[in-house]
């Protein structure tokens, strides 16, 4: 028998709270969600009444949670929220609104911070450039998740629906008010150089221009990275010459990133931790024992590195050029070779 049973309702509402962490409009989506008033959804919320199954049902579905997570005793076991899994042009429309929905509820909390381990390139900055944007998403779609239609396709910048494009940029908006602390390595930013050179290698981008044109705006993007790792804050997402009020951090780790790791720090004693599987699909947890951990390996890695954001002018610069030095031999070597004949 279960001594105190709402304990069980506290940690299923700790995890509703990590998804919206306004307790009004919590409070508010209850209410209509249970066909109960506003007084009564806080008093559930508070534990001071007891959830029914039917009710803890209704919720755990409403915010995509399960409730085997209220169920697990074993330190050996966690358990992970799953974004859907990416297999349609739908899919991945659903997996940009979700990630959205994820950065828009972390950004809520006063406190908040953003740790980001980059084996590749944070994909919100690439969201800021439409030819970007849509040559990454045509990666994606093309040769990660097999889209049929784009079968046998060149790339070209309108074969991307314009409303995913539209909602990339809400990402990047978004992620330009975050607080974050990112972690990189000379090899964050490979994945992009080898994908460029093999589409424009393989002909299958329209023409050299187009290929220019994407170098440029890599170009572009890693100017803009630069100059928020100089001044420590985000640039604004609308103003360029402008920064946001979000903090930011960048830390050069010189071994090279195995993996992308995302923790959100939500608020002193509250955090969600993110991994990435098969391309973009990413599971989540608030298991505390494993973000613990994860924030205590986070630290370690930036411990291991070199801060390179507002102070260490010349590591700053150093590693900036390596990379603006890739960028313009991947340019040379586009503008030396026609696969196009």
């Amino acid at each position: 028998m279960v001594k105190n049973p709402s304990s069980y309702q506290n940690i299923l509402f700790e995890m509703v709270r990590a998804r919206v962490g306004d307790n009004e409009m919590l409070a508010d989506t209850l209410s209509e969600l249970l066909g109960c008033s506003k007084d009564s959804a806080y008093r559930r919320m508070r534990g001071t009444t007891e959830l029914s199954l039917n009710d803890s049902v209704k919720i755990a579905n409403h915010f995509g949670l399960s409730l085997n997570h209220l169920s697990v005793t074993s330190n050996q076991s966690v358990v992970f929220q799953k974004s859907s899994f990416i297999d349609s042009v739908e899919a991945f429309r659903n997996y940009l609104l979700q990630s959205l929905g994820q950065l828009q509820s972390i950004q809520k909390y006063e406190h908040h911070r953003l740790i980001y381990q980059a084996k590749d390139l944070p994909i919100y900055y690439q969201f800021r450039f439409p030819k970007l944007a849509a040559f990454k998403i045509y990666v994606w779609l093309k040769s990660i998740y097999g889209i049929d239609h784009l079968e046998g396709m060149s790339f070209k910048e309108q074969l991307i629906p314009s409303d995913l494009l539209d909602l990339a940029k809400e990402l990047w908006e978004t992620y330009s008010h975050i607080n974050s602390t990112e972690i990189w390595n000379d090899t964050t930013i490979l994945s992009m150089v080898n994908q460029l050179e093999y589409y424009y290698e393989a002909g299958l981008l329209s023409s050299k221009e187009e290929a220019v044109q994407v170098c440029d705006e890599f170009q572009e993007m890693m100017k803009m990275i630069y100059k928020q790792a100089l001044h420590g804050k985000k640039v604004h997402p609308t103003k360029p010459d402008e920064f946001s009020s979000a903090k930011y951090e960048m830390y050069y780790h010189e071994i090279l990133i195995m993996d992308n790791h995302i923790l959100a720090e939500l608020d002193e004693n509250k955090a969600q931790y993110f991994v990435p599987y098969a391309g973009l699909n990413f599971l989540n947890t608030n298991d505390p024992n494993l973000v613990a951990k994860m924030r205590t390996y986070l630290e370690g890695q930036t411990k291991k590195s070199s801060l390179i954001s507002s102070i260490s002018e010349k590591e700053r610069n150093k590693f900036f050029i390596r990379i603006k030095n890739r960028i313009d031999q991947l340019k040379s070597r586009i503008e030396a070779s026609n696969p196009f004949m």
